[in-house]
Order: structure tokens, then C-alpha cells, then sequence
């Protein structure tokens, strides 16, 4: 079994990277980290590593994998492919909703997740400020 997590390097997806770090160790499942670039020329290369290293810091040196693809132009509908072709059975996504607007609805492109992914989607909420 596999949980997977959407990368992206803001707060809400560090806390997403952490919550689905926590879940694959309560389950003991594999962790597949999806990131989706903008390109693949040579810039994509250091985006990789510097996901593989935000990664190694929050989840240590082994258990997980990442895996990428270059979006068309709809980067929502590439991280639906990634999620759908890794053969994860959840999903974890960060969420910076906090206002009641964002408490009631969700952003468009987490709620269109949500909708086409086919397994279940954890919606981490990004963690106060203090």
C-alpha cells in the first residue's frame, strides 16, 4: 500500500508533506511524494533535487520515492494522472483555506482534486501562525 502527497514547498504542503509522512508510518506504507513541473528542461533537473531534499528532511533517507510530470497547461489534471497511475489508495494535499469562505468551499484546484482523484484525499490545513 501506498500513500501519496502533493509537493509543493509552501506551508500548506510542508504541512501536508508531514502529516503524510506520519501516515504512511502509522499504516506502513510506502510514501510517494507527486510533483508537477512546469518544464523538463534543465531547470527541472534542480527542482527535482531540491523536492528530493525538502523530502530527506521531513521523511529521513529511505521509504519513499518521488515521482514528476510536466504539465500541459493544466497542472490539476497532470497531478490527477500522477495520482491516478501511482496505484496509491490515499491522497494528501495541504490547504491554505482559512477564512470562512475558504472554510466553506475549497480552492478550485484542491476541489477538483478531490472530485476526480478514485481513492480517498486527506486536505491537510496549513497550521496557524503564532
Amino acid at each position: 500500500m501506498t500513500v501519496a502527497v502533493v509537493h509543493a514547498e509552501t506551508p500548506e504542503g510542508r504541512a501536508a508533506l508531514a502529516a503524510a509522512v506520519d501516515e504512511a508510518s502509522r499504516r506502513q506504507d510506502e510514501l510517494l511524494v507527486l510533483h508537477v513541473l512546469d518544464d523538463d528542461g534543465a531547470a527541472a533537473e534542480a527542482e527535482v533535487e531540491s523536492v528530493r531534499t525538502a523530502v530527506r528532511q521531513v521523511a529521513g533517507d529511505s521509504g519513499w520515492e518521488v515521482r514528476t510530470a510536466v504539465h500541459d497547461g493544466d497542472a490539476v489534471g497532470t497531478l490527477v494522472e500522477l495520482a491516478t497511475d501511482s496505484g496509491a489508495d490515499r491522497i494528501v494535499i495541504g490547504s491554505r483555506g482559512r477564512n470562512a469562505l475558504g472554510k466553506f468551499l475549497l480552492e478550485r484546484p484542491l476541489q477538483r482534486l478531490v472530485i476526480e482523484v478514485p481513492v480517498p484525499v486527506l486536505v491537510v490545513k496549513e497550521p496557524d501562525e503564532e
